[in-house]
């Protein structure tokens, strides 16, 4: 199916994709060559034009309207965020990245694999269990994979799993499986529920042990942000601890931002975690994942500082 989606508002395809939120795309000449929802997809950005070419005629204008976010006002979250000069100049660095709306399941045991991993790597897991364990479907003469479904993984024995890379992710990702595909969470309800509580929900515990094993509170929020639309969710790693540390100081307590000035790759306890995401939510305010997102592209550029 080929079809083209007219921008009316601002969008930039390669910064969306080239942001750290989705790992299943990659750049090939002018076209940007992904899977999708169980799909394959060409896109590519001309002026105000997005063309696709999908491998379904389920994966229409509609959906990707959907996926990119493309019915959303951008200007004025951007607007909502931009409240003092370093997330001004990310804003302006990388207008018109958007953040995905992507399939739940897959967002969520992506991020579990994310965990003490590069996007590269993030990237090659990905693949890996997809290929092991995913569909195979074909598109204009190539070999493609979709995401494992719950029901795939929670079939794979930890040993076939670590065989594809995950080393001591392998059993995060098979508890995670398992409980999805026994009904232990139900993404409806989460996504029903407002941002403090669907967060809860991810986190909790069943009889004294928790439900999805490897989801902590910054897989949580990746999740949240990037599948459930959640968009005040915050992630933090040491990327965002960094910038938050050096532009936002006065978002910290003073024992953190001293800790930090003496080492620039600590990790945040779980207390001092919610402690600063709170902060920093209050301060962006209900699109404070938008921020995030354009804070994180401006500390992965070159000669940044971070």
């Amino acid at each position: 199916m080929e079809f083209a989606i007219p921008l009316v508002s601002p969008f930039s395809l390669d910064h969306t994709l080239d942001s750290g939120q989705v790992f299943r795309w990659r750049r090939t000449g002018e076209w940007w060559l992904g899977v999708v929802s169980g799909g394959a997809v060409k896109a590519r950005q001309g002026g105000d034009m997005l063309r696709c070419v999908t491998s379904s005629d389920r994966l229409d204008s509609a959906f990707f309207t959907s996926y990119f976010r493309l019915d959303e006002d951008l200007e004025s979250v951007l607007g909502s965020i931009s409240k003092d000069k370093p997330i001004t100049e990310a804003v302006e660095k990388f207008y018109g990245l958007r953040l995905v709306r992507q399939d739940r399941w897959e967002c969520l045991a992506s991020f579990i694999l994310a965990t003490n991993a590069n996007i590269p790597r993030i990237k090659k897991m990905v693949a890996e269990i997809s290929a092991r364990f995913g569909r195979a479907f074909e598109f204009e003469g190539e070999t493609y994979y979709a995401f494992p479904t719950p029901g795939d993984l929670a079939e794979a024995t930890i040993s076939d799993l670590r065989s594809g890379g995950l080393g001591y992710r392998a059993p995060f990702l098979k508890s995670a499986a398992t409980a999805v595909n026994n009904g232990q969470v139900d993404f409806e309800k989460v996504a029903s529920l407002p941002y403090e509580e669907s967060r809860k929900l991810l986190l909790s515990e069943l009889f004294g042990k928790k439900v999805l094993v490897g989801v902590g509170p910054k897989v949580a929020d990746c999740a949240l942000l990037y599948s459930f639309g959640k968009d005040e969710a915050f992630p933090i790693d040491v990327w965002m601890t960094r910038v938050i540390s050096d532009s936002y100081p006065r978002l910290l307590s003073k024992p953190l931002r001293a800790r930090l000035r003496r080492d620039g790759r600590a990790r945040l306890s779980a207390k001092e975690y919610e402690t600063v995401s709170r902060s920093v939510r209050r301060h962006f305010g209900r699109n404070a994942g938008y921020a995030q997102q354009y804070l994180f592209m401006a500390a992965r550029e070159p000669g940044a500082g971070f």
